[in-house]
């Protein structure tokens, strides 16, 4: 039976030219499937390893970023029967024990990732429990309890948690939230910009809670369908694409713009309700309209509120220690 890793990549080149280097030394797979994810500058197959075994797929078309659809997509199209999945920023290490995983049969095997945030995003599963299980939840957004909400359903069909891909067996590179945002990669980031990505984050996790009990997924529900527009290029059928509808939607909306807003410019959302919407209005196809007024509150007002924070973050130890010998008093 033979394994397939698959890969999404969108505008993280400088990570997956490195992980894909890698993952070409790794001997133990047949298939290293790697989708462009609409990249701004598009991948080219000469810059990746001189490895028969890596294949190039693109999709076009994709303003934002989707987790589950990429990665539904790229396991769809992936060779053989056992899938590991393998961000851009990570490949398998010496210690990788893959007979080990193996060791109750290819049918069972269903492992996650453990420790830090960027480790618990991989896993090796067989196709068919992944497939029995409808792959990842297309209703949800970005980033963000895509696998935790697929964890969920495996546990629920198994009977029993994923086992678990020991820390040492893989490495992943250390980036930020703003990474995973989309945010000037491989610069350094001011503080407005770590903020919109801490604000984003944010948002995109509690729209994928929500969504994910508003439509929970299985093998039954409908993906999003892709057309070959040319040679290993693709495009989605958007009347294909999952969305939430009704109230649902509404309250998905309303979500996601008071924790933006609220976390980037730490304004309360009693305060926020009270202001006219169109000053702070919802995401559109996944980008989130921050405008010059909303820059200059940030350098400004919201500065001004995180005064009286810092004096009391400074003087926190003092204030413990009073408090203390004020009790034994």
């Amino acid at each position: 039976m033979g394994l397939s890793i698959v890969t999404v990549c969108k505008n993280r080149r400088d990570h997956l030219l490195r992980s894909a280097t890698a993952v070409a030394r790794w001997p133990h797979h047949a298939e290293h499937l790697v989708v462009d994810w609409s990249s701004s500058e598009p991948l080219r197959r000469a810059d990746l390893p001189d490895d028969p075994r890596l294949q190039l797929l693109r999709v076009d078309g994709e303003r934002g970023w989707n987790l589950c659809r990429a990665y539904n997509f790229a396991i769809a199209r992936a060779s053989h029967h056992l899938i590991f999945k393998l961000d851009a920023d990570c490949w398998p290490l010496e210690p990788f024990d893959l007979q080990a995983l193996l060791g109750q049969g290819p049918a069972s095997v269903c492992a996650f990732g453990t420790g830090f945030e960027g480790g618990k995003g991989q896993f090796l599963i067989e196709r068919g429990l992944f497939e029995a299980v409808g792959g990842f939840n297309e209703y949800l957004i970005d980033y963000g309890f895509d696998d935790k909400d697929l964890r969920a359903r495996l546990r629920m069909l198994r009977g029993r948690d994923p086992d678990d891909i020991p820390l040492n067996w893989l490495q992943v590179i250390p980036h930020s939230d703003a990474d995973r945002a989309e945010l000037r990669r491989g610069l350094l980031l001011t503080p407005l910009e770590q903020s919109l990505a801490l604000a984003r984050m944010r948002s995109s996790r509690l729209a994928n809670r929500l969504l994910a009990a508003h439509y929970p997924w299985s093998n039954r529900a409908a993906a999003s369908q892709y057309m070959e527009s040319r040679a290993q290029c693709w495009q989605v059928q958007r009347d294909t694409v999952p969305v939430p509808a009704g109230d649902a939607a509404e309250e998905l909306e309303h979500a996601r713009r008071m924790v933006f807003w609220g976390t980037f410019l730490a304004i309360p959302e009693i305060f926020l309700g009270l202001l006219p919407f169109k000053l702070f209005p919802p995401a559109r196809e996944g980008h989130w309209p921050v405008r010059w007024w909303h820059r200059a509150y940030w350098h400004t007002g919201r500065r001004l509120l995180e005064v009286p924070v810092a004096l009391l973050s400074c003087t926190r130890g003092t204030l413990q220690k009073t408090l203390t010998l004020l009790g034994r008093g």
